[in-house]
C-alpha cells in the first residue's frame, strides 16, 4: 500500500469516525459517496479521481438518482478484462 493510498484511506476513516455520525446517513447510493470517493482517488489518481468524486457528490441529492453505482474501472483494469478467458454459458434442460 502506497503512502498516497494510506493517506486517502486514513482520511476516509477519520471522516467516518468524526463527521459522518454528526451528518447522519444521507447518501442515496451504494457504495456511499465517501467510499466511492476514496476508491476513485486511489484507483484513478488525485486529479481524475477528484473529478469523479465531485461528479458523484453533485448527483447525490433528493432529485438525483439512487441505487448501486460502483466506481468506474481504471484504464489499467480494462486490459485485464480483455485478457480474461471467456466462457460460453449454456442452459441445460
Amino acid at each position: 500500500m502506497t503512502l498516497y493510498e494510506r493517506c486517502v484511506r486514513g482520511a476516509l476513516r477519520a471522516y467516518k469516525l468524526t463527521l459522518s455520525p454528526l451528518i447522519g446517513r444521507q447518501c442515496r447510493f451504494l457504495p456511499t459517496c465517501s467510499e466511492y470517493s476514496a476508491e476513485v482517488l486511489v484507483s484513478h489518481g488525485p486529479w481524475r479521481g477528484a473529478a469523479f468524486a465531485a461528479r458523484r457528490l453533485c448527483r447525490c441529492n433528493p432529485w438525483g438518482g439512487a441505487g448501486f453505482d460502483p466506481p468506474p474501472p481504471c484504464h489499467k483494469d480494462l486490459g485485464r478484462e480483455a485478457e480474461a478467458p471467456t466462457h460460453k454459458w449454456t442452459c441445460e434442460t
